[in-house]
């Protein structure tokens, strides 16, 4: 029905149903499926990361949300790249920055060793680029992008970790939940361990930050 603001009503020409559920969960039921990670094309791409990392999906309840988010944030990343936008640390360049940092965090906690984001947005590429030509246009610069980032993202983990795990120590002898602002800024500050990964970190593990 058409509203004219004032009360009335007239009917459209064309009676459609807008059901909010967009390509992919249109899909899941079409295809009849439990999630849009049994979809077939998304499904490609959670079958080459269970591969890389030697895992079975539905197994085990960690590794599962561990293959989901790899699996959701390369192939948003993917795209984000060939529309052009670039990591940084602001706006939309830094949500791809943190998509691709967590989805390289969640390969290693699968056991997934070494470079592996670029072999996924391959996979990624192949299953959409039908649609999506610009992906198979813009390739070598997508895999340039993600290796880089993924490489800096390397050397902070690596470091940031290793610190991390000795704060964790020095709470649980201290019988502290939180860890102290001051920790978290150095981390931050002096090694480049964004705040938002060692707030996760810790969450999982049933600590928390201290921002005050």
């Amino acid at each position: 029905m058409k509203n004219d603001g004032n009360g009335n009503y007239t009917t459209l020409k064309q009676k459609n149903i807008d059901t909010g559920m967009g390509l992919e969960r249109l899909a899941t039921v079409v295809q009849d499926v439990d999630s849009i990670f049994d979809v077939d094309t998304i499904k490609a791409l959670r079958d080459k990361v269970c591969e890389l990392a030697n895992k079975e999906y539905k197994k085990e309840y960690k590794w599962d949300v561990s293959i989901r988010i790899v699996t959701d944030h390369i192939r948003s990343a993917t795209f984000m790249i060939s529309d052009g936008i670039m990591p940084s640390n602001e706006g939309r360049g830094y949500v791809l920055r943190r998509l691709i940092r967590r989805a390289a965090r969640h390969g290693k906690l699968l056991g997934i060793d070494g470079r592996f984001l670029s072999t996924l947005s391959e996979t990624v590429i192949e299953s959409s680029k039908d649609g999506y030509p610009e992906l198979e246009e813009k390739k070598s610069m997508i895999f340039k992008v993600l290796s880089e980032e993924e490489n800096k993202f390397n050397k902070t983990i690596d470091t940031g970790l290793n610190i991390l795990a000795d704060m964790e120590e020095e709470m649980k002898k201290n019988n502290q939940t939180q860890l102290s602002g001051k920790n978290a800024f150095k981390l931050y500050d002096t090694y480049g361990f964004p705040l938002d990964l060692t707030e996760e970190i810790l969450e999982e593990k049933g600590f928390g930050v201290d921002e005050d």
